[in-house]
C-alpha cells in the first residue's frame, strides 16, 4: 500500500539540520512540499536489512575497494576541493574578526641636530625621540549585525565541508562506476574475440564444403561477411576498453597509458533494498546539506544588510609615550592616553543602503528556490533508481533466458545446416541473436551495478541511517 502523504516544510526535508549547525533560516511559511513517508517505487522484501558497512565493500569486489580507496587518496579534482575548503575555512575567520576589538601598534623615532656658531665656534647638538603608540577600535554589536556577518561566513564554510564531503562521495560514485565499465569492455573484448574466432572456424567449414560443392557461393560469401562484421565488432570493443580504461587511469590521478588491468568478473549486484527504506535518509546527503547552509548565510547576509541601516557604535582610543632613550619605551609607563566613543547613524547615501538590503533579499529567495529544487531533485533520483531496481532485475533475466535459449538455437542451426535441413541464412540469424543475447547480458549486468552505484549516490551513502564518508 502507498503511504499516505505528509505536508512537509522544505527545510524539514534536511532533518536536524537546525541543531548540527549555526542558527538556520526560517523557511517553513514560504515554501512546502508534499513528501512520503517511504519511498513508493520501492518493493517490499523478506530479506534482512543491508548491514551498516560502507556502501563500496557492500560490492564485495577487493579490487573495486581499493581502486576508490586510491582515487580518493590522488585524484587532483578532490585536493582542489580540499584547498578550498582550506581558504573558506580562513574566509570564516576573517568574517568574524570584526566582532573583536582592534588594536595596532606605531612606533617613531626621529633624530634632530640644532647647530650653534655664534662664539665663532661650530657647535653641534644632536637630539634623539621615540615614541610607542597603542590606538584601539572597536564597534560594539549592539543590533547583531556584525554576529550575522561572522554566522554568514560560518554558514559558508559549513557549504564547502559539505561540498567536500559531496566531492568524496561522488568521487568514489564515479571511480566505481568506471572501474565496472572497464571491467565490462574487458568481457566485451574476450565476447567479441571468442565471436570471431568461432565465426572464422565456421568459416572454415563453408570454405571446405564449398570446395566440394556442398556449400552454394552464397553461402560463403555471408559466412565471410559474418567474420568481416565480427572482425569491425572486436575493433570497436578494443577500442572501448582502451577508452575506459585511460578514464579510470585519469580519475585515479595517474599517466592515461592504458596500463591498468581490469577484471574478468562483475560481481552481482549487492542484497535486496530493504523494505520499508525511510525517505529522510535524503537528509544526509551532503549536496543538500551545503544547499541549506547557502541558505542560512544567505538569511544571515540578509539580516546584516537590513542591520547596516541603524545606528553604529564606536569606541576609539589610544595610549603611548615618548622618551629620548629607546630602552625606556618597552617599561609599560604611558605618558599619555585618551578613549572616546561615538553613535553613528546612516542618513543619506544615495540608497546604498537599502539597495544592499533588496538585493541580499533577491539572493536570498534565489538560494531559497534553488533549494528546493535541490531538493526534488534529489526525491527524483532516489525514486528514479529505486524503480529502475526492480526493471533491470526483470530485463537481466528475461535477457539471461534469451541467451540460453539463442545459443542452443545456434547449436540446432549449425547442426541442421550441415545436415541439409536448413539454410545459411537461418544459420547466420541464429549465429547473430546468439552474439546480440551476450552482449547485452553482460550490458545489463553491468547496468544494475551502476543503478545500485547511483541509488547510493542518491541517498548520500549505505541503506543505513548512519552518515557515510
Amino acid at each position: 500500500m502507498t503511504p499516505r502523504p505528509t505536508s512537509l516544510a522544505l527545510l524539514a526535508v534536511i532533518c536536524g539540520l537546525a541543531g548540527c549547525h549555526t542558527q538556520a533560516p526560517d523557511t517553513s511559511s514560504e515554501l512546502t512540499l508534499e513528501t512520503p513517508l517511504a519511498w513508493t517505487a520501492a518493493e517490499t522484501s523478506d530479506q534482512d536489512p543491508v548491514p551498516a558497512t560502507d556502501w563500496i565493500e557492500s560490492f564485495d569486489d577487493p579490487a573495486l575497494t581499493e581502486i576508490v580507496a586510491e582515487a580518493i587518496e590522488a585524484n587532483y579534482d578532490l585536493a582542489a576541493t580540499a584547498a578550498r575548503l582550506s581558504a573558506a575555512q580562513a574566509s570564516a575567520v576573517i568574517s568574524g574578526a570584526d566582532r573583536y576589538p582592534q588594536l595596532s601598534v606605531g612606533a617613531d623615532g626621529s633624530q634632530r641636530e640644532l647647530r650653534s656658531s655664534g662664539s665663532g665656534v661650530d657647535d653641534r647638538l644632536r637630539t634623539e625621540s621615540y615614541s610607542l603608540a597603542l590606538d584601539l577600535s572597536w564597534e560594539i554589536d549592539i543590533w547583531g549585525r556584525l554576529n550575522d556577518r561572522a554566522r554568514a561566513g560560518e554558514a559558508d564554510y559549513e557549504a564547502v565541508q559539505a561540498d567536500y564531503a559531496a566531492a568524496r562521495l561522488s568521487l568514489s560514485a564515479i571511480t566505481a562506476r568506471s572501474w565496472f565499465n572497464a571491467v565490462e569492455a574487458e568481457l566485451q573484448v574476450r565476447l567479441a574475440e571468442d565471436i570471431y574466432q568461432s565465426f572464422q572456424n565456421n568459416l572454415e567449414t563453408i570454405e571446405n564444403r564449398f570446395r566440394t560443392g556442398l556449400s552454394r557461393a552464397l553461402d560463403l560469401r555471408l559466412t565471410r561477411a559474418n567474420v568481416a562484421g565480427a572482425a569491425s565488432n572486436l575493433e570497436f570493443r578494443l577500442r572501448r576498453r582502451d577508452e575506459a580504461i585511460r578514464s579510470l587511469e585519469t580519475i585515479l590521478g595517474r599517466y592515461p597509458d592504458a596500463s591498468q588491468v581490469a577484471s574478468t568478473h562483475l560481481p552481482r549486484p549487492p542484497a535486496t533494498v530493504p523494505a520499508g527504506l525511510p525517505a529522510d535518509l535524503i537528509s544526509r546527503r551532503p549536496d543538500l546539506i551545503a544547499s541549506e547552509r547557502r541558505l542560512a548565510a544567505a538569511d544571515a547576509r540578509y539580516r546584516e544588510a537590513k542591520k547596516a541601516m541603524l545606528p553604529s557604535i564606536r569606541l576609539t582610543g589610544s595610549a603611548g609615550t615618548t622618551s629620548a632613550e629607546l630602552g625606556n619605551l618597552v617599561n609599560g609607563d604611558f605618558s599619555f592616553w585618551n578613549l572616546a566613543g561615538g553613535i553613528t547613524q546612516p542618513l543619506f547615501q544615495g540608497r546604498r543602503l537599502q539597495a544592499g538590503a533588496e538585493r541580499s533579499k533577491a539572493d536570498r529567495e534565489a538560494v531559497l528556490a534553488a533549494y528546493a529544487s535541490s531538493a526534488l531533485q534529489a526525491f527524483r533520483e532516489v525514486e528514479t533508481t529505486l524503480a529502475a531496481e526492480n526493471t533491470l532485475r526483470r530485463e537481466e533475466t528475461a535477457l539471461k533466458w534469451a541467451e540460453e535459449e539463442s545459443m542452443a538455437a545456434e547449436d540446432l542451426a549449425w547442426e541442421e545446416y550441415e545436415a541439409g535441413l536448413s539454410d545459411i541464412i537461418t544459420v547466420l540469424e541464429s549465429q547473430r541473436r546468439s552474439f546480440l543475447a551476450q552482449r547485452d547480458l553482460l550490458s545489463t549486468r553491468n547496468l544494475r551495478l551502476q543503478n545500485r552505484i547511483n541509488l547510493h549516490l542518491a541517498l548520500g551513502g549505505s541503506f543505513s541511517a548512519t552518515p557515510q564518508n
